[in-house]
């Protein structure tokens, strides 16, 4: 194996690692709307803007997630 090769198995499984954080972070924001708790709230725990939690609570959100 090429250090090539370890550049590139280190970025799949660094890849894996974030799509497994990025869906257990939406599904947690999800949840967190579904128990009433407030967008402003929300935004500042995720560090996203409101308007882009709005879009998750509406489903218009990321795809895929």
């Amino acid at each position: 194996m090429t250090d090539a090769d370890d550049h590139l198995a280190a970025i799949r499984t660094a890849r894996g690692h974030y799509v497994e954080a990025r869906t257990a972070l939406f599904d947690a924001i999800r949840a967190a709307l579904a128990a009433d708790v407030g967008p402003s709230a929300i935004a500042r725990a995720a560090e996203f803007s409101r308007e882009y939690i709005a879009k998750i609570r509406d489903g218009k959100g990321p795809k895929g997630v």
